[in-house]
Formats: C-alpha cells, structure tokens, sequence
C-alpha cells in the first residue's frame, strides 16, 4: 500500500504559498469602497455596476472606470479563495497528523514469525510480492557469440552497456527479468532488455536500451519497435524507459542512476 504521506506534505506546503500570495493581494487591495459588483448584458455586451450593500442602490460603472472594477473584482474572488485554502489547509493537516499508512504496511512484519504462520496478510510483503513476480518462468533467449558478460548476481546479458545497467538495477535492489518475451500486438513476441519492478508502487516498467543510434537501419528498426509498444499502451516515462548512447556518445553510469532513481525506487 502505497504512502502519500509526503506527497500530502508538499500539498499542504503549496496550500501554504497560495495563502501567502493571496494575502499578499489582500493587502494590497485594502481601503477599497465596500461595494458589491453587479454584472449584466445587453446586445452581446457586459454590463457592470457598482451596489451600494447599505444604501442598495445601484450605479453603472463607467468605461473609464475598469481600474477599479478589477480590482474589486480581484478583492471579492481573493477573500473568497483564501477561506477556502485556510479551510482546506486546517482539514489537511489534522488529516496528516493521523494518517499512518506505514503502521499498516508494517503491522504484519512486526508479527511474531509463529504468529505469521497463521495469517494471511491483507496487504502482500514486498518480499512475497516481489517472490510471486520472479516467480514467473521463462526459457532466456540463448546468447550464442563468444562474449561473456554476467552481472554481479549471475545474470549473463549482451553487451557491457546491458551490463553496466544490470548491475546498478541490482546495486539498487530492483528487481528486473532479462529478455522475457512480451507479445505485442502488430508486431509478436519481443523481447525488451529488462522488465524492471518498482517495488513501491507495483508497477512495472518495460526498459529498451537502444545502444548505435548513429546506425540509421537500427535507428530506423528501433524507431518502428518503440512506436508498436506505445501502440500497446507502453508509453515512455509512464510505465516504459528507454535509454540511448551512440559512438559518440557512449552510455553514462550517471544518467542510469538517474533514470533508476526517478521511476524504480
């Protein structure tokens, strides 16, 4: 079960820097007249008055008089915002200070290893749930050059770009398969370099690494492949990565980090 309790932070810090902002413009408006605007329209055209709230007349504002229309239009619309990020601000904090996904997640693990012999857990453990994923076999697709390359746990991939990313995935503890097959419609059975696992959210990304872009056939092969797994609704930074090098521009560890860091952890 995924915890928003910082994302429920940052919220309320926005709220926080609106309400600043707001009275900020509060201030700055204050003095106005203590009139309310009235609008109407004629022949296609707004109308817009000035009421009186003690006396309840009414005036027609004038052309030349906009400047102050719009700023007690702006007054009017800025008091009524601020109540209701106050408003909400109140209610999201309280809610903050008693939200507590994690004693949920971790209610089970703090069992006692008998007594979690005898229950089955509501919310699946990150070490069941991610046992159950590797779980599911398949045949690797044979490597038949003379190469060599196999990651610090054992997994034999193609290349030393391949490589460099399976060890940082599993420096990282990301789980991922190498070259399971994925049908996809239009075009069969692929095989990506990796299905990767972001364990916290339980959700998987599709991982291309697309290692001569400077060779316009395999551009060309790859472009079509990428375009047929967003036909399949595996769109790039949703739930599909794809990194790039070329001759010129070999593979950067830093980068991977990065792309690892920003949608698997």
């Amino acid at each position: 079960m995924e915890d928003f309790k910082d994302r429920l932070k940052l919220q309320l810090k926005e709220i926080d820097g609106l309400i600043n902002k707001s009275n900020k413009t509060l201030s700055r408006l204050e003095g106005l007249p203590d009139v309310k605007i009235l609008t109407s329209k004629s022949n296609g055209c707004h109308q817009y008055y000035f009421l009186d709230k003690e006396s309840g007349q009414r005036k027609y504002a004038k052309k030349e008089e906009i400047t102050i229309l719009k700023k007690l239009a702006q007054r009017d619309y800025e008091k009524v915002i601020n109540k209701k990020l106050c408003a909400n601000r109140k209610y999201l904090e309280k809610f903050i200070n008693h939200y507590d996904v994690e004693s949920i997640n971790n209610f089970y693990n703090k069992m006692s290893k008998a007594r979690q012999k005898l229950v089955v857990p509501l919310i699946e453990t990150d070490e069941l749930y991610i046992e159950r994923w590797k779980s599911l076999s398949y045949t690797p697709m044979p490597i038949i050059d003379d190469t060599e390359f196999y990651s610090n746990n054992g997994v034999r991939v193609r290349s030393k770009s391949e490589l460099i990313i399976a060890n940082l995935l599993e420096q990282y503890g990301v789980p991922y398969k190498y070259e399971m097959p994925l049908a996809l419609d239009g075009i069969g059975i692929v095989r990506p370099d990796f299905i990767t696992l972001n364990v916290r959210l339980r959700s998987e990304y599709v991982w291309e690494h697309l290692g001569m872009m400077d060779n316009e056939d395999y551009a060309n092969k790859n472009v079509a492949k990428i375009n047929s797994y967003t036909q399949n609704g595996y769109i790039p930074g949703k739930n599909m990565i794809i990194s790039f090098e070329s001759s010129r521009c070999p593979i950067s560890s830093q980068n991977i980090k990065a792309i690892i860091e920003s949608y698997l952890l």
